[in-house]
């Protein structure tokens, strides 16, 4: 806006001396008119130079405004950069404490499934174990049982062979003994009897 502001005045400047340089052409010898139009000449290409002058200034101050807001612009980028770079490493940073959370919760959770199955095959163990001796006890009892029972019945088995042997032993003896007094009582009373016919016949003999 003060570049147009410069660029109208000295145009405006221009243009007064150039009418001014008319009017004393009108009034003064060819000499002077020469050395006005020379003026003239000399203020155009001063107001030329002027005007080349301001365009230049005004090309430079362009480009420093439009080099000032390319700076701005990548200065804005970087900063959007920066931040973007901050914000992606501070979600990674989340995501990685967020993961090793889980990862170390993952793991709490095996080990106390892990203990909690351990514990419960211990138990387990231990209760196998237990029902394991009741019944090896109850076997054992049972076992010592049937023996001594098995002994039992055995040595009255025994006690009844031996007093069925005795008496069998015993019965043979009387039915022996019988035998034998039966027999020398047959024997006895034959003789007695032959004795007896001897004497008969003796007698009846004589």
């Amino acid at each position: 806006m003060n570049t147009i502001k410069t660029t109208l005045a000295i145009a405006l400047v221009a243009a007064t001396t150039s009418a001014m340089a008319v009017t004393a052409v009108e009034t003064t010898p060819a000499a002077k008119v020469a050395a006005a139009k020379a003026q003239v000449k000399a203020d155009a290409a001063k107001t030329a130079t002027a005007v080349k002058n301001t365009a230049v200034a005004t090309k430079e101050k362009t480009a420093a405004v439009s080099k000032t807001a390319a700076q701005k612009t990548v200065a804005a980028k970087n900063a959007a950069v920066a931040k973007t770079a901050d914000v992606k490493d501070a979600t990674v940073a989340k995501t990685v404490a967020a993961k090793d959370a889980t990862v170390a919760k993952t793991a709490q959770v095996k080990d106390a499934a892990a203990e909690k199955t351990v514990a419960a095959k211990d138990a387990v163990v231990a209760k196998t174990v237990a029902a394991k001796d009741v019944t090896v006890a109850k076997a054992t009892e049972a076992k010592d049982a049937v023996v001594e029972k098995t002994a039992e019945v055995k040595d009255t088995t025994v006690a009844q062979a031996t007093e069925a042997k005795d008496a069998t032993v015993e019965k043979a003896a009387d039915v022996k003994e019988a035998t034998t007094e039966k027999a020398d009582a047959a024997k006895a009373e034959v003789k007695a009897e032959k004795k007896s016919f001897f004497s008969w016949f003796k007698k009846s003999a004589a």
